[in-house]
């Protein structure tokens, strides 16, 4: 009530204040009809002073700060004073309140909120949870969508029954592009090398996805480049991914694909936070001027993984823990070689270890007549007599070893014709990319 009865007798003295000046400006007017009013000029000391008095009067009309003795007197002598304290100071513009409470009604709740983003256990984090604002902070960090792909049996060109490939992850910014930008030039971006035949290769055995936690209006002509014959079945942006820690993160389970079923290449271990096991890690390509042939060295590892139709990748490249793209090469490498060193030994265990031999060896002291020839013509030894009865034949087609055969034969039968049939897919979809560009030129 206080408060109210403040205001009220501000609003009147201002409107005697305002009365008084307009029955002045009237007996000026009456007086001396002939004469036209003449703007005076103003100083600065007086704007200043009226500009001072205007804050004054605001401030005490919102908050009912001033004193209500209001008289259109009191009004100007108050105004005189405040114009010679402006005059005679020379120190910084007067406080300002209204200002300092925009800034605290701005500060304080952002800070606040800040707080407990950055600490999930402070008592702003809490309160948050408890009110419920953490959940639709979290809306906005999800991906836009609930299915980033959208299901196998729906994409235009796909048969019915194809049954769906393994999916591979790829980013795009250090992994398979680098960018640079200079005044001159502006951004420019240098492809890493082996990318057109490393995504020619893969998308005969993968369900390719370009994932790039860039915005879509800079990573789409980027792309466009990047695959020209569409090599890539999908492409996501900065709006696919879930915002966690500061980082942009690609959590695989929003692709609507099995996890167990996908590959990620990325430069990026915080990236793939989520599913680090389905990770595999290749080093940044950020200088253009050195070779690199990292995508040549995994494209074997990468094949052999889509035709053996793993279904739990994680378990596989879990053996690889700790290892960046070129040492799991390594690692492969080294693997192949010891297989082959193997098979080697156990080969010339058999024939192979009788011809390495037989140079070394004297010659045999065999009878002119071996027992049995009728003809008397030396009897001539055949692999039977050095090694033995051969071992049963494959095309067996009894016991567990055929089970296991005719299992195996249709297995690659299946797999051929998955093969046929992807690649018949793959050419339907590079001659429609280039129908389309021929209808654009």
């Amino acid at each position: 009530m206080r408060l109210l009865g403040l205001v009220v007798s501000a609003s009147k003295s201002h409107c005697k204040y305002t009365s008084s000046i307009r029955n002045v400006r009237h007996q000026t007017t009456t007086t001396n009809p002939a004469a036209a009013p003449v703007r005076q000029a103003v100083t600065k000391e007086e704007r200043a002073a009226r500009r001072a008095v205007r804050k004054e009067r605001a401030n005490a009309f919102m908050y009912g700060m001033s004193a209500a003795e209001g008289t259109a007197e009191g009004a100007t002598a108050a105004a005189g004073n405040q114009a010679q304290k402006a005059t005679a100071s020379s120190s910084g513009p007067m406080f300002d309140a209204t200002r300092l409470g925009w800034y605290a009604a701005v500060l304080i709740p952002t800070g606040f909120i800040g707080w407990g983003i950055v600490d999930s256990e402070s008592p702003a984090a809490k309160l948050s949870r408890m009110i419920g604002l953490a959940d639709k902070i979290e809306e906005f960090s999800k991906p836009a969508r609930v299915k980033l792909l959208p299901d196998w049996n729906t994409i235009p060109n796909i048969p019915p029954n194809f049954p769906a490939p393994p999916t591979l992850v790829i980013d795009l910014e250090h992994t398979l592009v680098s960018s640079t930008w200079d005044r001159r030039y502006g951004w420019r971006h240098a492809k890493r090398p082996g990318v057109d035949k490393f995504l020619a290769t893969m998308a005969q055995y993968y369900e390719i996805v370009l994932f790039t936690p860039s915005p879509d209006g800079l990573a789409q002509p980027v792309l466009d480049s990047l695959d020209s014959n569409g090599y890539a079945m999908h492409r996501l942006f900065r709006d696919s991914t879930s915002y966690h820690d500061g980082v942009h993160c690609k959590d695989l389970s929003w692709l609507n694909r099995p996890v167990g079923k996908i590959i990620a290449l990325d430069d990026d271990p915080a990236a793939l936070q989520f599913q680090p096991d389905n990770l595999i890690r290749v080093k940044p390509y950020d200088n253009p001027d050195l070779e690199d042939n990292t995508l040549e060295r995994i494209t074997p590892l990468l094949v052999e993984i889509s035709r053996e139709q793993y279904d739990d990748i994680p378990g596989l490249l879990r053996q690889f823990k700790g290892m960046d793209a070129d040492e799991i090469a390594d690692e492969q490498e080294r693997r192949v070689n010891e297989i082959r060193v193997r098979n080697n030994q156990i080969t010339q265990r058999g024939l192979g270890s009788f011809a390495s031999s037989r140079r070394s060896l004297p010659p045999p002291e065999l009878p002119s007549n071996m027992p049995g020839s009728g003809d008397g013509q030396p009897k001539q030894l055949t692999a039977k007599d050095l090694v033995g009865d051969a071992p049963p034949s494959e095309t067996s087609e009894s016991g567990v070893m055929g089970w296991l055969q005719r299992r195996q034969k249709q297995q690659e039968e299946q797999n051929k014709e998955k093969f046929g049939l992807w690649n018949e897919v793959m050419m339907k979809k590079q001659a429609d990319k280039q129908k389309q560009l021929e209808e654009q030129q």
